[in-house]
């Protein structure tokens, strides 16, 4: 044998054996599935007992998920919300569906779920009896059947935010300098900020993001304020802040991964 082909025919067994010993894709953890899910989705398709929502009826279906909670809108109003669970290590991932609020309160409506990219499918049965084994049911199962896209994030909100960061705060009445560790996490279509000194929590706030501006309400045991930030590359936050009831005096802060 030549020696070119030698060497290609050993490349080719090595690849091959390296693709052969790659491990299995593993599984998202619940977590995760929380995070990617957190927001409101864009409706693309909906189904009930196989018969398709189309139109301005479906334009009027929504979806939101924030935290462990769900809210399905129908007619532009909440028609079922609640809790719900997912086991992503099944095939295929399961989840249940808590309603708390709604048509079929007290139900839990068992189902599946598919998450490729910025794509979901949920099939759930709303009677809360046996669940989806994939996502063509029969009509006759009375299945709902959802598919829905996660919206982009605008032009100037391309800068991912989540994250831990670390935080150096200047108060400005007393000018006395803070260092905390600041964990910023998506809930829902709002951000939550935890603020720990040695794993001890000195506040939690909530926060709304507009293009490159971050507002937070937050609050300790003793206090109560907003901050405003400036949302900069890298990810950097740049902001002040201020304690309601206060004198108005205002402290700066910046937040750096």
């Amino acid at each position: 044998m030549k020696p070119l082909a030698a060497l290609v025919l050993f490349a080719l067994l090595v690849g091959s054996s390296v693709a052969a010993e790659e491990p299995p894709k593993k599984a998202p953890t619940t977590g995760e599935v929380y995070r990617k899910l957190q927001g409101t989705w864009i409706v693309e398709a909906w189904e009930e007992g196989g018969k398709a929502i189309t139109g301005d009826e479906l334009k009027k279906r929504g979806v939101f998920f924030g935290g462990n909670f769900f809210i399905l809108r129908r007619d532009n109003k909440v028609f079922r919300a609640g809790g719900i669970q997912f086991d992503p290590a099944r095939n295929p991932s399961t989840m249940n569906l808590i309603v708390r609020e709604g048509d079929g309160k007290g139900e839990v409506m068992p189902g599946i779920y598919s998450l490729d990219g910025d794509t979901l499918k949920i099939c759930f049965n709303p009677k809360g009896e046996t669940a989806p084994k994939d996502f063509k049911p029969d009509a006759k199962d009375g299945f709902t059947l959802i598919t829905l896209k996660k919206p982009k994030p605008p032009a100037d909100e391309t800068v991912d935010i989540v994250g831990k960061y670390r935080s150096e705060l200047t108060d400005g009445k007393t000018g006395m300098k803070t260092v905390a560790d600041v964990f910023v996490e998506r809930r829902g279509d709002c951000y939550t900020m935890t603020y720990k000194v040695e794993e001890k929590t000195l506040f939690v706030g909530t926060a709304i993001r507009k293009a490159d501006q971050l507002s937070a309400c937050w609050a300790s045991g003793q206090q109560v304020g907003v901050s405003v930030y400036k949302i900069e590359a890298g990810p950097k936050l740049v902001g002040e802040f201020t304690i309601l009831g206060g004198i108005g005096a205002t402290g700066k802060e910046t937040l750096t991964p």
